[in-house]
């Protein structure tokens, strides 16, 4: 497991609690990080207005992005690593080959900063949402936004697929809900009122139909999610 932390550095941890790795190089605390879908990289992004690829067992810097106007807050890797995915408090996101280090396509269209950023399993579209209510679903093979769901009435901290049976998409708020969406329909599958509060993260587990939310309530929910809405079971 690896944490991130408001000390600018990266942890890589072992099952006993063990510090196996430390990342250090940002100048500001960090907002996000993520696994490369290989495992070997991890990729941190930071209030220092950089985006940062590290060897994961090494703890070398691989690549340094750096030059953007305002701090990078969310990151998603594309299925096979090839490119990904990082967006800000700038309002925009960034597309990235890996490959080569070069930014190859800029996505516009948030008016405020945007806070989650996910790619479907498709390996082209790409959801960005953040602190405008809304989230928007990107075909980067047209390079266009395909659609934007009107989404909360408040923040939307987290975005995901659901990658087991696809065409789901997972959204989570400070307005206390999280919500399902359909990607082809662009309907509201179900509301999940999740928290007595804001919903500070969601995940989907791929081997079941099981999705789990953490709230600033101070606890975690895991939900039994049929497209029909079963109820929660608290942690």
């Amino acid at each position: 497991a690896a944490t991130g932390s408001s000390d600018g550095t990266a942890k890589l941890w072992d099952d006993h609690g063990g510090n196996l790795a430390t990342y250090k190089g940002h100048a500001d605390r960090l907002a996000r990080i993520a696994f490369h879908p290989y495992g070997h990289h991890l990729a941190t992004t930071s209030f220092d207005r950089t985006r940062r690829l590290w060897d994961v067992e090494t703890a070398a810097e691989l690549l340094l992005q750096e030059g953007l106007s305002r701090a990078v807050y969310a990151l998603a890797f594309q299925c096979d690593g090839s490119w990904c995915v990082s967006a800000g408090l700038d309002a925009v996101g960034w597309v990235w080959d890996l490959r080569t280090g070069r930014h190859v396509h800029t996505l516009t269209g948030h008016i405020k900063p945007i806070l989650a950023v996910d790619v479907a399993e498709d390996g082209y579209t790409v959801a960005t949402a953040g602190e405008d209510h809304t989230c928007r679903l990107w075909d980067l093979r047209q390079r266009r936004c395909i659609y934007t769901l009107p989404a909360h009435s408040s923040l939307i901290s987290a975005a995901c697929f659901e990658t087991k049976q696809g065409g789901t998409l997972l959204t989570a708020s400070y307005d206390g809900t999280v919500r399902l969406w359909s990607t082809t329909t662009y309907a509201c599958l179900n509301t999940l009122k999740a928290h007595e509060g804001k919903v500070a993260a969601v995940a989907v587990a791929a081997e079941a139909a099981l999705v789990f939310s953490a709230g600033f309530d101070k606890s975690l929910k895991r939900w039994c999610v049929d497209r029909e809405g079963e109820g929660p079971n608290a942690l």
